[in-house]
């Protein structure tokens, strides 16, 4: 197809201490769901299509673990006719030179040569890209782009961290719906009001403002948009979020005098599934809607006689390669990953169990995940737990609801990081102008830092990124 996609690859700060902001995690693209890397599911996505090139985008320090991984799906699992016209490649830049996901794309402008649609690294969707990409070539002739919205379809994610903000969007006569402004709840709720202007409603009478509509972070945007975004950040100077660009190329339809270019607005089927990865929420329900997938494939599963004192494997559980589960032991709803050893008498419900994981004997889990190289010593009892990498649970352990981190200085020193890329977060919102769009890059947050919570400048009197 005529696109050039864009994978962001993020740091993950929600998916912590699994994802790379901590030193024993790793690269958030490269976290199992199911048994195989978050960012195969959306390269597999991208070769539905297929576009004429993919990127993936990460910076220096993820690159040496994220290349290897992309360069191993090109060679073994890639269809072979697909690599005749499509190219998939890998590029890390400097994450202390390029802070935001629009710095990126501005520095990507000589790569892309075509209309372009941007993507992050963590989402789940049955939905094919065809559908999206018809939405797009049927926006209407004003739309520079198009923006993907979606509602929560898992009901078990915990709604606390799904990040809904304000937004507004218009349902045209004609069936092209446009998008129009974005708002965070935090903003909002600060300020005690939403503000609307009466210029745009004058120019979209049928507007229509959500709290419960979610930001994908899929963006079609078409050739001309480099350009404008470009010259725009020639003149100002300024690091915004590829969310805060779209939103401020949304507001110049409603705020100049004549009428400007616009952004189409696209909200997915409430029928489709779709879920962003970018929390440890989501990311558990992602595993287990795998796991419904498996066990609804089995469209009759085989009836093996079973040894007395064998190991009970529901048919809705992953089991890794190399993997011993020992006798009297029992697994339910979970994933478990390569190289582990699962002791006798355990019971493991609901829960991802990363690579080379040692669970001794008798040993209780309820909807854990374990990060790699654990050891549970035996007689532990865990529920809702999520446990760091290379962490040893000791003997007769019991916790519930606990995030179980290394106390080393090395761990304190990361956890302060985290805390001052918060500050520092919240900061940047107080000392917004005004609307000033969307905000921070995963944000302007450690700006690309994970761009899956972008957070915003807002409010009225502030200086847009593009001027009147």
């Amino acid at each position: 197809m005529e696109f050039h996609a864009i994978i962001f690859c993020g740091k993950g700060n929600l998916l912590s201490p699994f994802s790379s902001v901590r030193a024993s995690g790793v690269p958030k693209a490269l976290l199992p769901i199911a048994n195989k890397a978050m960012i195969e599911y959306v390269l597999e996505w991208c070769d539905q299509a297929p576009f004429k090139e993919v990127t993936v985008v990460c910076d220096n320090d993820d690159f040496v673990a994220i290349k290897p991984v992309v360069d191993a799906y090109i060679n073994l699992k890639r269809d072979k006719d697909i690599l005749k016209f499509s190219k998939m490649n890998c590029i890390g830049f400097d994450g202390e030179l390029l802070t935001t996901t629009g710095e990126i794309v501005n520095s990507l402008r000589d790569r892309i040569i075509s209309d372009f649609v941007i993507l992050p690294c963590d989402f789940i969707t049955d939905l094919p890209p065809q559908v999206l990409i018809e939405a797009y070539r049927n926006r209407s002739a004003d739309d520079l782009g198009l923006g993907i919205f979606y509602h929560n379809s898992f009901e078990n994610i915990d709604k606390k961290l799904l990040k809904s903000n304000y937004t507004i969007y218009s349902s045209q006569d004609d069936g092209h719906d446009n998008f129009l402004d974005l708002y965070s709840k935090e903003s909002i709720d600060l300020q005690k009001a939403l503000q609307v202007r009466t210029q745009m409603i004058w120019r979209y009478p049928k507007s229509i403002v959500s709290t419960k509509l979610l930001d994908s972070f899929i963006f079609f945007c078409s050739f001309k948009i480099l350009s404008i975004v470009h010259e725009e950040f020639s003149k100002n100077k300024a690091n915004k979020s590829c969310t805060k660009i779209m939103r401020d190329l949304a507001r110049r339809s409603w705020k100049h005098s004549t009428e400007r270019e616009t952004i189409g607005f696209f909200l997915l089927p409430k029928q489709c599934a779709f879920v962003r990865c970018n929390n440890l929420s989501s990311y558990l329900e992602a595993n287990r809607y795998y796991l419904k997938l498996q066990l609804k494939s089995l469209i009759q599963p085989s009836i093996v006689p079973k040894e007395k004192g064998a190991a009970t494997i529901g048919a809705d559980s992953k089991i890794g390669e190399n993997t011993n589960i020992s006798e009297r032991t029992s697994v339910k709803r979970s994933v478990v990953g390569n190289n582990c050893n699962i002791g006798k008498r355990c019971r493991l419900t609901g829960c991802i169990i990363m690579d080379n994981v040692i669970v001794e004997d008798e040993v209780l889990l309820e909807n854990c995940i374990v990060g790699a190289k654990v050891v549970i010593s035996t007689k532990s009892k865990l529920t809702n737990c999520n446990i760091e990498a290379n962490y040893t649970v000791l003997k007769g352990t019991q916790a519930k609801g606990e995030t179980i981190i290394q106390t080393s200085l090395e761990g304190l020193e990361d956890e302060d990081d985290d805390y001052g890329s918060l500050y520092g977060e919240l900061s940047d919102e107080n000392e917004e102008t005004g609307p000033n769009e969307l905000g921070v890059s995963e944000e302007d947050e450690d700006e690309y830092d994970d761009y899956d919570e972008e957070e915003f400048e807002d409010e009225f009197g502030d200086t847009d990124f593009f001027s009147r």
